[in-house]
């Protein structure tokens, strides 16, 4: 009980930082993310014996010129296509019974597609200056910390068949489905403030979402068996550390701005 009370404080604190930047502007929204972001990085960095800087700066750098509206939505397909090809690999990489070692070269690589990008495009949902548009980062956040939430929760009280055993023991089907269940009911009624959407996209990016943060948790529990510990870092009391807290959120990123913008890149 003490532990749930603990990881319910330091949620609502992690919660509150984010959705508080988001009303308040843009570029407070902005240092908050690239904060927790580095920290993510950091941790992922010393998951894997890790050591750059030159992700981080990237996505400062990327960062900035976004945010000067200096890059267009058209040239972000490129970002798209290298996170795509890093979660290919990382897909294998859950799925595979081969052991598979990670050089330097794959660390930098991983460090800068999956976790930098992924970070970079959690900024990138809500426009640049000259077109910001909060509601995208809040939908995206609340359907993932309501899905992350609930699984949890239902997983903890209901839970009886494991989801994928060999890499999270804990997560189960109950968990899943508890997760993408109160998840629909997030998006139907963030549906009834923001309707300019139908609620038949509501259900699909919803069901997505829930699928791919799932995923995005999973292969984050992969890196934390690859490196032998319980959590990426302590930072966050009864979460572990930024990576933990951000792993579904960094995963799904990029997929929730295709899905944002797929008619535009399809055409």
């Amino acid at each position: 009980m003490r532990e749930l009370y603990i990881r319910g404080i330091s949620g609502i604190l992690y919660v509150a930082l984010i959705l508080g930047s988001v009303l308040y502007d843009q570029l407070i929204f902005t240092l908050v993310i690239l904060i927790f972001s580095g920290l993510a990085m950091f941790e992922f960095q010393r998951l894997v014996n890790h050591k750059s800087y030159m992700p981080i700066a990237l996505v400062i750098l990327l960062v900035y010129n976004f945010y000067q509206s200096n890059i267009d939505t058209p040239e972000l397909h490129y970002p798209l296509i290298s996170v795509i090809m890093a979660h290919t690999f990382l897909m294998y990489w859950l799925f595979s019974d081969k052991a598979i070692q990670l050089g330097y070269l794959s660390k930098t690589l991983l460090t800068i597609f999956y976790m930098g990008m992924g970070c970079f495009f959690i900024i990138v949902l809500g426009g640049n200056a000259d077109q910001f548009q909060p509601k995208n980062i809040l939908l995206f956040f609340v359907l993932i910390w309501a899905n992350n939430s609930f699984a949890y929760l239902v997983g903890r009280k209901l839970g009886k068949k494991p989801l994928f055993p060999s890499v999270s023991p804990k997560k189960t089907w109950e968990g899943f489905i508890g997760g993408l269940i109160f998840t629909f009911i997030t998006a139907y009624i963030f549906q009834n403030f923001y309707p300019e959407q139908s609620i038949g996209s509501y259900i699909t990016v919803t069901f997505l979402m829930s699928v791919l943060a799932t995923f995005g948790d999973l292969i984050q529990s992969q890196f934390k068996r690859y490196a032998k510990v319980k959590d990426s870092g302590s930072l966050i009391p009864g979460h572990g550390g930024f990576f933990d807290r951000m792993d579904s959120a960094i995963f799904v990123a990029p997929w929730f701005y295709l899905l944002l913008n797929f008619n535009e890149y399809v055409s």
